[in-house]
């Protein structure tokens, strides 16, 4: 029995130890969680966006628990890559890929980092964050196919080789047109969901609990399956590898995302409740492949069917 997932893609072969990988924002910069739980034990990490300058946050709440879920607004709170190549990445331990996901406001300052990212020999894949640009209050990118290529097309010409990944961006899109136009313009691979707009509110203050707008990414179990019908929909549009995000809290929960065409999964909001959660998870994971007699989790890849219904 092997949790190892492989993929092809870009010509090449990669793989991972195993299907779990941090969500950018559900474990920091990554270092706070070093000594909570083995990190080495991961597919990946992922820590927070990074942007080209350290953030100014504002002093609006960022963070607020809601149904079935959290909110977050977290603004312009990152880290900048070059401070994260410095001063975090030295602490990580060695085992796990490192995947940077990146924000930008400007389609020049996303290749400037993924240019950084590329000659860094420690970082293995870079992912563009498609909320973007952001905090501009300009359109996004990935709503004009044109701007959405050029966005893409800048990173792939100086990643060096390095696998580029996509992430969704928040709220509700096309999926047939993020496939069509991301594979025409070479990515990598694609992460099927991000979070829903959200907000919530104090009754006693009347006030909004969060965000300098009153909202932010509704994110956690209470939107999983709406996220893992995102991921279905990806696998069916993209011929490249998805990975599957939104509610996961469970092993039983990366088998269904695996099921329905995942090449591996991010987790954000379960490490909020759990510091431990993914290394836990992984021994859920490798006794309930044992239980149901998975030998691969390559092998039943997008292998979940319709229920035959007898129409008699």
């Amino acid at each position: 029995m092997s949790m190892q997932v492989t993929c092809h893609t870009g010509g090449r072969t990669f793989s991972l130890a195993n299907p779990v990988m941090s969500a950018p924002g559900g474990v920091g910069n990554v270092v706070e969680f070093r000594h909570l739980t083995d990190l080495t034990k991961l597919g990946a990490v992922i820590p927070n966006s990074l942007m080209n300058q350290d953030g100014a946050p504002s002093a609006a709440t960022k963070f607020c628990c809601a149904d079935a879920g959290f909110i977050s607004a977290y603004g312009a709170n990152n880290i900048s890559l070059q401070n994260f190549i410095d001063e975090q990445m030295p602490l990580l331990p060695d085992g796990p890929k490192l995947i940077v996901d990146l924000k930008a406001r400007t389609m020049a300052e996303m290749a400037e980092m993924a240019a950084l990212a590329a000659k860094t020999k420690r970082i293995d894949c870079i992912e563009i964050n498609l909320i973007c640009p952001y905090g501009t209050g300009e359109p996004a990118y990935y709503s004009d196919p044109d701007k959405l290529k050029r966005l893409v097309g800048g990173v792939k010409d100086v990643s060096g080789g390095k696998p580029v990944i996509a992430k969704a961006p928040g709220g509700d899109f096309s999926m047939r047109y993020m496939a069509e136009v991301l594979q025409e313009s070479g990515i990598d691979m694609f992460v099927s969901f991000n979070c829903l707009n959200g907000c919530s509110i104090d009754i006693r203050t009347r006030t909004y609990r969060c965000g300098a707008g009153g909202g932010g990414g509704f994110f956690g179990a209470g939107i999983k399956p709406y996220a893992l019908s995102r991921l279905r929909e990806a696998a069916s549009a993209f011929s490249i590898p998805v990975i599957g995000a939104g509610g996961i809290n469970s092993a039983e929960d990366v088998i269904e995302y695996i099921l329905a065409g995942a090449f591996a999964v991010q987790i954000g909001s379960a490490n909020l409740k759990r510091p431990d959660f993914m290394e836990k998870l992984l021994v859920d994971l490798e006794k309930l492949m044992n239980e149901l007699d998975i030998h691969s989790l390559d092998e039943i890849r997008g292998t979940a069917k319709v229920a035959h219904v007898d129409a008699r």
